[in-house]
């Protein structure tokens, strides 16, 4: 185990913009930031479905509850028990999204995508669900922590086609898990190391089917506001088309 005294939280900055985009008439997406607990949960219901919106509200609720009965319990003092506790939220919002779904008929088939972070001295615990992402951008170095739950992340993990190739697709595919589609599901969860400097990114797939990786590297000033940063993102993803809600979570160690 690795011990993280419950006391001690990572100093970190934190700034959140969701924008409805050019195309969709509501925002499906929904995000919450708890920068003194080192929280950050991001959740996009899932296009075409009935309630997309409830379903990412419902996500973004419960993981945030879970969370809090956990830090409340001690649980959240390392690394393992912030694995668990993530992993169990991810589950518990696919139960609230099923609950819902079933109390309301009319929102029948609404599911959402989810990403959530724990930010611990030294260490990021992920969680995801989907094709929403967690990014971290370290000295000039843009990598995506995540892995995309797709059709196409199956096709490039298989052979059949390249990163590069997949890059410029404008269809993503669909995808291949998702909370509130299924009675069970299970996210996938990382560790990761966090240092000084290192900015991370929470964003929906609004974004990164908007804008390509190398883009959005170069829209982040690792060293500036955030708000800056964030709002690039948002207006570079509308000029090229904003197809889809956009939202971003910006996260930057600074000790």
């Amino acid at each position: 185990m690795t011990p993280v005294p419950h006391a001690r939280r990572p100093a970190i900055e934190c700034c959140a913009r969701t924008d409805v985009g050019r195309v969709r008439a509501r925002n499906e997406d929904a995000l919450a930031v708890r920068a003194e607990r080192g929280w950050a949960v991001l959740a996009d219901g899932m296009g075409g479905y009935r309630g997309g919106d409830v379903a990412s509200r419902v996500a973004v609720g419960a993981v945030l509850q879970r969370l809090e009965r956990e830090a409340a319990a001690g649980r959240l003092e390392d690394v393992d028990g912030v694995r668990e506790a993530l992993a169990g939220a991810a589950r518990g919002a696919n139960d609230a999204i099923l609950v819902e779904a079933r109390a309301q008929p009319k929102l029948a088939g609404m599911g959402s995508t989810l990403v959530a972070a724990v930010f611990l001295p030294g260490r990021v615990v992920s969680a995801n669900v989907g094709d929403s992402r967690l990014y971290r951008l370290r000295a000039g170095l843009f990598e995506q922590l995540t892995r995309d739950h797709t059709m196409l992340q199956e096709q490039i993990d298989g052979g059949i086609l390249s990163a590069a190739d997949a890059a410029r697709m404008e269809f993503k595919g669909m995808l291949t898990r998702g909370l509130g589609v299924l009675p069970e599901v299970e996210p996938d969860v990382g560790v990761h190391v966090a240092r000084a400097g290192d900015l991370f990114l929470l964003c929906s797939d609004g974004l990164t089917d908007m804008v390509r990786d190398d883009d959005i590297a170069v829209a982040l000033d690792p060293a500036g506001p955030l708000s800056a940063s964030a709002e690039r993102l948002v207006e570079r993803a509308n000029l090229n088309g904003g197809r889809d809600n956009i939202s971003v979570v910006l996260v930057r160690m600074s000790g």
